[in-house]
């Protein structure tokens, strides 16, 4: 089995159980999400099975879009709801002063990972150190919100709807809000809604997983790889360059008539199939991530 699963993560379970789950379902060890969400957050989480685990940086660089909730009031170690509360302060904001303050967070932000996130310190990831009373600061990153939406809320509290890039901890973003406001804030519900054109509306629990597994229906469930690329821009090669293709040599340009942009990824057809994922190097098209098994190739 090779595709995408859009598997909808429930609350208070990690985004490595998820993909447990999903191994023990389908009877396939090679598996593997395409990036953290929150262990309290829910959402889209796709999952990669079999060859498809090639894909999921491609996928993982993609825009993110969420629906949160921010309570303003109360600060928490985690930033979010099931974090100890470290500070409460009075508050009475209301929707106007939000939206004033909206179009000041959206283009390039720099944040800080918050110390109760996936990301690694010398081996380590930060909320274990953080578990352990270990601080530790991480540089500054840049990121970029492309829209924050203000749906609705009355007093205190107002659900969100933001589209970002890759990187982007929507947590912090809620926190820095709080303090652009003179006041404080923390996440209280992350729903992410999309991740790289993979929508919520096109998910499947993990009970209706496993009931497709039973009935011999789980490959209904399973975005194909051409379908989750579908982002990417399609090169079709002629019929004779399948060989050269298959075992990664590099297909002269000129001689195959290809227009190809230096700096870009493309996915690459031959005899109606998808060979891989290719990009400019020279003068030449270079397969830079194979997505043919090696049993696909003997032709």
């Amino acid at each position: 089995m090779n595709g995408v699963l859009n598997i909808l993560k429930p609350p208070a379970m990690t985004s490595s159980d998820v993909v447990s789950h999903v191994r023990r379902i389908l009877m396939q060890k090679k598996a593997g999400h395409t990036g953290t969400l929150d262990p309290g957050a829910a959402g889209v989480l796709p999952v990669c099975v079999g060859r498809a685990t090639k894909i999921a940086d491609y996928i993982m660089r993609g825009d993110k879009e969420y629906i949160a909730e921010i309570t303003f009031g109360a600060e928490t170690d985690t930033q979010d709801s099931y974090g100890s509360v470290t500070r409460t302060c009075e508050s009475n904001i209301m929707k106007e002063m939000l939206a004033c303050i909206l179009p000041d967070f959206t283009g390039k932000l720099l944040q800080r990972p918050p110390m109760y996130s996936a990301v690694k310190h010398e081996g380590r990831k930060l909320y274990q150190l953080a578990r352990k009373g270990i601080v530790v600061e991480k540089p500054l990153r840049e990121v970029r919100v492309h829209e924050i939406e203000l749906l609705g809320g009355t007093c205190n509290r107002f659900l969100l709807r933001i589209r970002c890039s890759k990187g982007t901890y929507i947590r912090t973003l809620c926190a820095d809000m709080g303090e652009a406001l003179s006041s404080c804030a923390y996440t209280s519900f992350l729903m992410r809604t999309e991740t790289c054109g993979i929508r919520i509306e096109d998910t499947y629990t993990l009970p209706e997983v496993e009931m497709l597994m039973q009935a011999g229906d789980v490959e209904r469930a399973v975005q194909p790889m051409e379908q989750v690329l579908s982002f990417l821009e399609p090169i079709y090669c002629d019929p004779y360059l399948y060989r050269f293709l298959t075992t990664g040599t590099p297909i002269d340009l000129a001689k195959a008539k290809l227009s190809v942009e230096p700096d870009k990824e493309y996915t690459v057809y031959c005899k109606g199939e998808l060979i891989g994922i290719g990009k400019k190097e020279r003068d030449t098209l270079k397969i830079v991530s194979m997505l043919k098994e090696l049993g696909d190739l003997r032709r």
